[in-house]
Parts: C-alpha cells; structure tokens; sequence
C-alpha cells in the first residue's frame, strides 16, 4: 500500500518485473557443445558484452539447475544450429516414445525442440550424449506466480475435494475498485453496484450507487481480487494453468469505488453491505478489503468502527496488511485492529515478500495475522479502464499478473469461506484460533543464519487451507464427522547431498518409505521433521502405480508436509530427497481422514 493523505486512500497494484534466473551450472561428466563462433559476426577485435557472453560455447551441455525428475514435463533443447537441431529431431524420433506433433516439436526461426515426456536422469545423460551440438536443456515452467500454484500451494484445491467445499452459500463482499462481471470467471457475480456519489450530495435515502454488470471500470484492481476469491477459471479452461479462485462457489458482491477510494466511499462501501437485504439476501460472511493508508493505529477511526460494527454483526473483515515492508511499524493501521484479520503476503516458496509490512515486536494489534500468497499472482484481467491496457499474461491476456499484500488478502478471504461452509458458526475469533493452530512456520535465512519469523512479521505463519478447513469440519459435527487414523510413523536419515536444489545430481540423496494407505480414505497426509531450517530436503509422495501425486518444496523450513484427496488403496511411496544438507535424521509421520459430509 503506497502512502497517501489521512482522507484518500488509493487502491495499490504492484506490477513485479519478472526475469530469468542466473546462469546454469553444468553437469559433471557430460560432452563439450559444439562451438558457437560460426553463428557470431566478427567486428574487429571488440565484441559487444553480450557477443563476449557468446563468443564461445560452454565446454559442456548446460543443464537446467531447477530440474524435477520422476514427472512428465516438456523439455527445451537448445542447438547450434539447424543442422543439429534437425538430426536431433530425427534421434528423438527414433529413440523416445515421441513423434513430431505428438510430444515433439521445432520452433521455426530457432534452433530449439521441445519434448514433452518423462523426466529422468537416464533421459538427460542420453540426450547429452547422442545429440552433437547441443547447448542447453531447460524445463518448461511458468515464468510468473499463477492463481493455479497459489490455490494449489495453499492446498485449497484438497480442501475442496476432501470435504466437498466451495464456498458455496457464503456470501463474500469486495469493497474495491469494482468488478468487471462481463469477464468469463466472474459472469456469476450475486451483485455488483458501483458507488456514483457522495451521501453528502445526495438527498436523505437516496440512492449513492448503480447496479451494473461492469463496476470496474478505472484499475482493474477489483476484478483481479474477485477473481482470486471466487473466479471460476472458465476462461483459462483447457490450458495449462486453470486460474481457479481459493472458492469457486462463494457469492460474490461486488462493491465498486473506482479507482480513487476516500475514507466517505469505503464507509459509504461498509455501509451498503450492512444492509439487511444486502447481508442478508447473500449470507454476507466475509468483507475482504484490498486496500489501507499509512500511520498509527486509531480505535475509533470510523473505517475501524466500521469493522468493529461489522465484526458485532457477525461478519469477518479481512485487510492487507500493507505494501511498506521490509522495515517494521509499517503496518496498514486500518489491519491492526483486533476486529479484522491482516494478511501479509508470502511467495510460493514460503517465505515472506520483502514488501510485505510488518507490525511492532511485541505489541498486542499491530502484527499480520497470518500470511498467504502475494508473489505474482495470475488472476482476472479487467476489459474496460485502464486495466483494458495494462501487460497481460502471454499464456492467456485474459488474466494478468499482480504482486503485492492486496493479492494476498483474497487468498484468505476464499480460505474463510470455504472454512464457513464447512462450519457456519465459526466467528472472527475462531477463525483466528485455527489460524493459530494450522498454519506453517516461516524461517529466513541470512548470512548463514536461520531463524523463525516472528508473530510482528509473519502473523500466525502461512496459511494451509487444507488444515484450516479440516479443523473447521472438526469442529462441526453436525455437519461433517472426521475419522482420523494414524498409521505406523518411522524414523531414517537421509546421506549428505551438497548440490543446490534443483541441480541435476548424478545421485539425490534420499530415503524412501512405504506407506499403507486403507480404502475409502478420504485423505492421506503424510508429513517430515528434520528441525534443522538449514537443511534442504523436499518431499514426495507417490501412488502405488508410482505417479507423483503430490510434493513439498517450501525454501527454508525444518519439515515437509503433503496432502491428497481421495487416495487410492495400496502401498504408497514416500520420499524426502536432499538437495543441499549433512546426513539428517528425520521423522515422518501419514494418516489417513475418512470424511463423511452429512447433508
């Protein structure tokens, strides 16, 4: 949130540059590249900086350090020239279970292939071996943070599945810059007004709002964060990447402000939620706001009597905690109020934004209260406004990519409805309470130092909706019984691994365990303990038909944890593989949930 005047609040979009990552460490072992000085125009004895980046070919194939192995991915390989490329066309075809068109194709104007099938080590060292003239082998994968990695990171897609919740029923009220409800993912928006004027200029009961299908109409910053909430996903259907929001089925109420929101038009926003009819009609729950201001924390400012009200009225308001970060004492004063909930914003990895705002050490409000995905996130793209001409993504111009804590509040806010469907009576404070009790730790890491996030910083930690939701059903049993059974634990260690992670080891060091999974599990979780943020192992659970069906990457923690809906019956494979650790002795532990959902 960008610092504005104690009267005028304006809605914040943090456009993140994307870039490629460093240079590749090559792999021990493989055949030197071909040259490249027949590809490059000589110019006397000066060369530009990037023609001396090029001037020679590396003396081996440079292999993508982020490589996932034991998964069907697509390949980038990357040649000479076009004679190497169409003799390596011809290997391929030859050799893999490929054909042009069907797993394997060239890209015309570039001496590049790409091949989609099963990664492995095996695979790399034959590729490096057989194809003369190749330079690179890279793995496919998105360049920006997507909704489609946020949901799935936060494991709202197993909570949706596990126990059969979408939001559906819950009523979820977006006081933002509007919606564009003429977009494929928000076409079942339940009301969409946009505030046109002042109660100050309008005769006592008039109407200070219009009904439209398109509210959104300035940034585009309300459609995003609708999108996130409760998108369908229907216009990213068929591709690669769905952009489904946390839940789907919530009811959306749309309340547009355009793009410059004063205190008046947010309270005017409160105040038209409020309404019997509004609240009432559409089972508002959830008040989520995208916005703040900067300064200390006032009790009795009105946007924090707004929420005190709403909180009396049974409702959850949840707020950014603020863009101001890294320093502390940064926090949107109107998220440190003990009536709200204040999301900071997290990457995909797990750690913290650096622009996300902190609170104060040790006082009792000005802290987030939990932390969820805010690090490029793919949602929504508005059509008209300002929005019509911002950067889209590549894959899909329909969704556009957005940092920032305001991106980071509709995670949760998506999270608590499918929490209330699950359980309708929780309130603000037992939400909290099983915020308290599920979300992950946060560590970061300097200087060789490892150390826990604290509460100022962090909240609670990073949310896990799939715990959330679990311990909300829990709670309920009138409406759902959970019938947990633990299965036998075990304890091994895994050999010291000294490669980054990702790097392509000529051996991971791992250990593996089978688990025994009973029918009609409704979910499997199975979880790692090592203690040692230091360390860096990652984890991976696969299915007695030994498919990858789930694994845990988080950057700097001192344990991984998976979950999967509807696990199929059988031995299942369990492993935590190293990257980058001493020998570690750790723990793990799997249970099964049986859910039944009774009505």
């Amino acid at each position: 949130m960008k610092q504005l005047t104690p009267y005028t609040l304006c809605i914040t979009l943090l456009l993140a540059s994307c870039g490629q990552g460093t240079p590749q460490t090559s792999v021990p072992g493989t055949t030197p590249a071909a040259s490249l000085s027949g590809s490059l125009s000589a110019q006397g004895n000066s060369l530009s900086a990037c023609q001396a980046m090029y001037a020679a070919a590396p003396n081996r194939v440079q292999v993508d350090n982020a490589m996932r192995f034991g998964e069907v991915a697509t390949l980038i390989l990357s040649f000479v020239d076009d004679a190497s490329k169409g003799r390596a066309i011809t290997w391929m075809d030859s050799n893999l279970a490929v054909d042009p068109g069907n797993g394997l194709g060239a890209l015309t104007h570039l001496p590049m292939v790409a091949v989609r099938t099963m990664v492995t080590p095996e695979l790399i060292q034959d590729l490096e071996q057989n194809l003369p003239g190749l330079l690179s082998i890279y793995q496919d994968a998105p360049l920006r943070y997507s909704l489609a990695e946020s949901v799935s990171f936060i494991g709202a897609d197993t909570a949706q599945s596990t126990y059969s919740v979408s939001g559906k029923g819950v009523g979820v009220a977006i006081i933002d810059s509007g919606v564009d409800g003429t977009h494929a993912d928000l076409d079942h928006v339940a009301k969409n007004v946009k505030l046109v004027g002042s109660v100050t200029n309008s005769p006592v009961g008039g109407a200070v709002h219009v009904d439209l299908v398109n509210t959104d109409t300035s940034s585009g910053h309300g459609t995003h964060v609708a999108s996130t909430i409760g998108g369908s996903g229907e216009a990213s259907a068929g591709s690669t990447h769905i952009r489904r929001g946390v839940a789907p089925g919530a009811t959306l109420v749309g309340v547009g402000a355009g793009d410059g929101l004063s205190i008046l038009y947010a309270l005017q926003g409160f105040d038209y939620v409020m309404r019997p009819e509004v609240r009432q009609n559409h089972n508002v729950r959830i008040i989520s706001n995208s916005w703040g201001t900067s300064g200390k924390f006032a009790p009795y400012n009105p946007i924090n009597l707004a929420s005190k009200r709403a909180y009396d009225a049974g409702m959850i308001v949840v707020f950014a905690a603020g863009n101001e970060g890294p320093n502390a004492d940064t926090l949107n004063p109107y998220s440190a109020s003990p009536c709200v909930i204040s999301v900071a914003a997290g990457d995909k990895k797990g750690a913290l934004a650096s622009f996300s705002s902190r609170g104060v050490a040790g006082d009792a409000n000005v802290h987030p209260d939990v932390t969820a995905p805010g690090v490029k996130i793919s949602a929504a793209r508005a059509t008209t406004g300002v929005a019509a001409t911002t950067l889209p993504d590549l894959d899909n111009a329909q969704y556009s990519t957005i940092s920032g804590t305001s991106m980071a509040t509709p995670h949760i806010s998506g999270v608590i409805a499918l929490m209330l469907e699950a359980n309708p009576g929780l309130n603000l404070d037992t939400v909290l309470n099983v915020f308290k009790k599920t979300s992950r730790e946060m560590y970061s890491a300097s200087s060789g130092t490892t150390t826990r996030r604290e509460q100022w910083e962090v909240g609670y930690g990073y949310v896990d909706a799939h715990a959330a939701v679990r311990e909300a059903a829990r709670l309920n049993p009138k409406r759902t019984t959970v019938e947990t059974t633990v299965l036998p634990g075990w304890s091994s260690s895994v050999s010291p691994a000294a490669c980054v992670p990702g790097a392509n080891c000529a051996v991971n060091a791992s250990d593996k365990h089978a688990v025994s999974v009973p029918a009609g599990s409704s979910a499997l979780r199975v979880a790692t303990e090592w203690g040692n943020a230091v360390y860096d192992l990652d984890l991976y659970v696969y299915d007695p038909a030994g498919q990858l069906m789930a694994s845990s990457a988080q950057g700097v923690s001192t344990g991984e944890a998976v979950t999967v809906s509807n696990p199929v019956a059988g031995t299942w494979t369990v492993e935590l593989r190293g990257y980058l650790n001493a020998a570690t002795t750790y723990s793990g532990t799997a249970e099964v949930d049986k859910v039944v959902v009774l009505k």
